[in-house]
């Protein structure tokens, strides 16, 4: 094991639901979240109690970035130690969390002799950002320590990346002003679904609709299969059996591929509802 290398990953990674969170040279950052006056970390709440939450308020909470003192905190706690760091954040289409690292990365490394700290952009979320920490990881055990190869291997693998979203209620994209209310009401109606994806620079655009449920996920693993995959990540808030389904048969439809599910965090529970999944691949070379 190499402890020279270490990496961070912010709350949306969902890396608490994964083995890697037990690694000591993983770090987590949590997003915070408000609600009137109170303010709390992303994940001390469950999906359950969150949702509850807003349909008592009826509005959704605010969501930020880590702050700017703790993570400098930590990336100057890591550099002291001689530790050099690689955080692999969230999509900044998403969340200001990578300009956050990006300006506490500047300031330590000014402050800090010898330090070096390297911010990534994933343009995606969820696991598969922690995935590409955990190919870093053993990149480093393999016997690579240069930063710049690293952060080039990083760079590399998030760029086949590819994010869809489907929601199974269109009202917290309403509360969020993602859509109008018109548009929500007759979705509702209709029982017309969005395909969200990410664009280029992360930034969620629609991709495709249907009529049900059962057609938007049919779509969805369609258009994540367009490519040939080496991986696949299906993560949902508050439904289980969907988030089965899904990756039972990606894992079907793309046999040499590895297949990781877990239940999606409260950050993206807030923006896109309960019943909300997601579909993360990455693509082969």
């Amino acid at each position: 094991m190499n402890k020279n290398i270490h990496v961070v990953l912010d709350s949306v990674s969902c890396v608490t639901e994964t083995e890697f969170i037990k690694d000591e040279r993983v770090h987590l950052l949590r997003l915070i979240m408000r609600m009137n006056n109170q303010e709390w970390l992303d994940g001390d709440i469950s999906l359950e109690d969150t949702v509850a939450l807003i349909e008592k308020e009826g509005k959704l909470p605010t969501t930020s970035q880590p702050a700017l003192g703790t993570v400098i905190d930590l990336f100057t706690d890591l550099a002291k130690q001689g530790k050099k760091v690689m955080f692999i954040t969230v999509s900044s289409g998403l969340s200001g969390t990578y300009q956050t690292a990006a300006m506490a990365a500047e300031q330590v490394m000014c402050e800090v002799p010898g330090s070096d700290i390297r911010v990534i952009d994933s343009k995606t979320g969820g696991l598969l950002t922690t995935d590409a920490a955990r190919l870093v990881l053993a990149k480093a055990d393999a016997g690579c320590e240069d930063m710049d190869e690293l952060e080039t291997y990083a760079r590399e693998i998030v760029s086949r990346s590819l994010s869809l979203y489907c929601v199974e209620t269109l009202e917290h994209l309403r509360k969020g002003g993602r859509i109008g209310r018109a548009s929500a009401l007759l979705g509702g109606i209709l029982g017309i679904r969005p395909i969200l994806g990410l664009d280029e620079d992360g930034k969620v655009i629609p991709v495709d609709k249907c009529r049900s449920r059962k057609k938007v996920l049919q779509r969805m693993m369609d258009l994540a299969c367009e490519q040939e995959l080496e991986k696949i990540c299906v993560m949902g808030a508050l439904c289980d059996d969907d988030v089965k389904f899904v990756a039972e048969k990606m894992a079907e439809r793309c046999p040499g591929a590895d297949v990781e599910s877990c239940k999606l965090g409260a950050v993206l529970l807030t923006h896109l509802g309960p019943g909300v999944l997601g579909l993360f691949v990455r693509k082969k070379k």
